[in-house]
């Protein structure tokens, strides 16, 4: 019944945006048919944040279509969400255990990511539960215990970097603190679990030194989305560094009554689920988790992690720290579980056997009305005060396809055989096409082509732009942000094709140049190819 729950959770988040298409949402971009590049695997570069995520999704393209593969991975994020947390409160009363996973599967936390398009995130918020599941349940340094533990993980590995650091930092205290009989063993089957699910991106990562700029500390830092400051936006759940993702209807006096349900989750956590001394480990990586989520909301905080992330640029995972309070989320949505069964339990009424029935053993206690009255009242909260997030997050979700024509000169550009790259302008990271609705999204070129795509992968976040993370990207970016001529600069770095996906003219700057493709919102220019002059 929990994953009918979840289901339905799912089902009433997307909306319309389950009829057929693409959802396309910021840095959520997914395509028809994604090549097996280079790219894809990290080998490129760039820092390897969609891996290994794409490859996944570009081998399921190859059995259902793309845009049926991405619903059923989003609808599979509320599935796996409000199940594991129903599995973690096997012992209580049923409707406490529904209030819990609908509580967990619905919250600003999973609105806000949801919308920023980072759905390889929330798989491995998801698979929370399991993972807590998995460590505290069975001995880790059994045979049964590594299989469930890998199983369990199995979904941040797929999600990639983020999803697995925030699954080690529950992982990590809970093994540790629940582990009965060889606490030593249990650590060290459970990070090398950690270990081999991070393989993917940790390979490519040492092969490629990865850059990260210190001004990405505040761009990304956590910011108030409610009226009670950043700290208690997180402590809400909410509080991403993308002010455009607050979803529609939060963040007002409002949610005023979010906040008291958030204490009286987090009461039923101290109280209940830390004095039972149940589930080990997840209130210290819950408070780990709000702590780095806080870090950079002072300067002395920015400082350090500035200062962290230029002796090793792995701390920069650390700079959008607002994602690391997925273990409260969790702790928060158990604690709402057991404080909905102490509640109904304050008002219980008991069948006492009759008279003519001295040997029946007595009802079962069950919650009088007031109890169920409490227990139905929770369970709708989150979707009540939180009504931003459903039927495709409040509109913001809905189906596109991509235009023929971009299609087609996706075909044209990888069938060519004059040999180079290809370079994207405007020289932004974000776009917001018409046929998108004028949403923003990440621009999708680099995952159409095989060809290896020149693109400023840095952000802009409100007066901050980031430079770029491709270091060939960095290297030309004085050249394209200059007012000079590009052609000769660009031919030089092995650029074939220019890609101006924006609607306007190629421009005076690519003078030599050839116009292969101009439609409406699409112009394709071909580099001359460079000659190298021999020295005298």
């Amino acid at each position: 019944m929990a994953l009918v729950l979840g289901l339905g959770l799912g089902l009433l988040a997307l909306g319309p945006g389950l009829r057929r298409g693409f959802l396309l949402s910021y840095d959520m971009v997914f395509v028809p048919r994604e090549p097996f590049t280079a790219t894809m695997f990290g080998q490129a570069g760039g820092p390897p944040r969609a891996v290994p995520s794409d490859a996944v999704l570009a081998a399921a393209s190859r059995v259902v279509q793309a845009d049926i593969a991405q619903k059923l991975v989003l609808l599979s994020i509320f599935v796996l969400a409000c199940s594991g947390v129903v599995a973690l409160l096997g012992r209580e009363h049923w409707l406490a255990r529904w209030a819990a996973g609908v509580f967990y599967a619905w919250n600003p936390f999973v609105a806000e990511r949801l919308i920023v398009g980072q759905w390889a995130l929330l798989l491995g918020y998801a698979g929370l539960p399991w993972v807590l599941r998995a460590v505290t349940s069975d001995s880790v340094a059994s045979w049964r215990g590594v299989r469930r533990l890998g199983l369990a993980l199995l979904p941040a590995a797929v999600g990639g970097f983020a999803a697995m650091a925030v699954s080690a930092l529950v992982v990590v205290p809970a093994t540790v603190l629940a582990a009965r009989r060889r606490p030593a063993s249990a650590t060290m089957v459970a990070l090398a679990a950690l270990a081999v699910g991070s393989l993917p991106w940790l390979i490519p990562s040492v092969l490629h030194p990865v850059y990260a700029g210190p001004s990405g500390v505040a761009a990304f830092a956590a910011r108030a989305d409610t009226p009670f400051g950043t700290l208690g936006s997180l402590l809400m759940l909410g509080g991403i560094w993308n002010a455009q993702t607050v979803p529609t209807a939060y963040g007002g006096a409002w949610s005023g009554l979010w906040l008291a349900l958030v204490a009286f989750a987090a009461g039923g956590y101290v109280a209940l689920a830390a004095r039972q001394r149940r589930w080990p480990g997840l209130g210290v990586a819950a408070v780990a988790g709000l702590v780095i989520a806080s870090i950079g909301v002072t300067a002395p905080g920015r400082a350090l992690l500035q200062a962290a992330i230029g002796r090793w640029a792995g701390f920069a995972v650390l700079r959008d720290g607002q994602q690391f309070v997925a273990p409260l989320a969790l702790a928060e949505a158990v604690g709402l579980g057991l404080a909905v069964t102490w509640a109904m339990r304050c008002g219980v009424s008991a069948r006492p056997a009759g008279p003519a029935q001295p040997d029946r053993r007595a009802q079962p206690a069950r919650p009088d009305r007031p109890g169920l009255a409490i227990g139905v009242a929770v369970l709708l909260a989150p979707v009540l005060l939180l009504p931003g997030l459903a039927w495709g997050a409040a509109g913001r979700l809905h189906p596109a396809w991509y235009p023929a024509g971009w299609l087609a000169a996706a075909r044209m550009i990888d069938e060519s055989r004059a040999p180079g790259d290809v370079l994207l302008l405007p020289w932004a990271a974000y776009r917001r096409p018409a046929w998108n609705g004028g949403n923003a999204m990440l621009d999708p070129w680099p995952r159409l082509l095989s060809r290896r795509v020149i693109w400023n992968d840095g952000p802009r976040v409100g007066d901050v732009q980031l430079a770029p993370d491709d270091p060939r990207a960095r290297r030309l970016d004085g050249v394209i942000r200059s007012t000079g001529p590009l052609t000769a600069a660009l031919a030089a770095s092995g650029v074939r094709f220019v890609i101006v996906d924006s609607g306007g003219p190629a421009g005076p700057r690519l003078a030599g140049c050839v116009t292969v493709i101009a439609w409406p919102g699409l112009v394709v220019c071909q580099l001359p190819e460079h000659r190298k002059t021999a020295r005298t």
